[in-house]
């Protein structure tokens, strides 16, 4: 009974992503990388203001420098500009988190 409901709310699900077209998930997606951005400027800019050394730590920023490069990478091989434009800001802000909580 229970698995029978979850296969019918994945196609449903299934059914809502293919609703819309690339080009307005391209805007979707850049959008949200775009909030995913701002995130990570408040931490920056609460580390800039941070008189105490970071609490942040570096595995943590570095991981996910790696993670929106690997994105950014994703986003030029396959030509998809919702990834190229969020993580080259997001790759670039976390990068300067990563020199700044390294430097503090």
């Amino acid at each position: 009974m229970i698995l029978g409901e979850i296969r019918s709310l994945m196609k449903k699900i299934n059914i809502g992503i293919q609703l819309g077209s690339d080009k307005q998930w391209d805007i979707a997606g850049t959008i949200f990388g775009l909030v995913a951005s701002v995130a990570i400027l408040s931490q920056l800019l609460s580390e800039f203001d941070r008189q105490a050394p970071s609490t942040l730590s570096f595995g943590f920023v570095f991981g996910f420098l790696l993670v929106y490069g690997f994105w950014l990478f994703y986003g030029l091989r396959f030509k998809r500009p919702a990834l190229i434009i969020s993580n080259v800001i997001a790759f670039s802000l976390q990068l300067t988190l990563l020199l700044v909580i390294t430097i503090n």
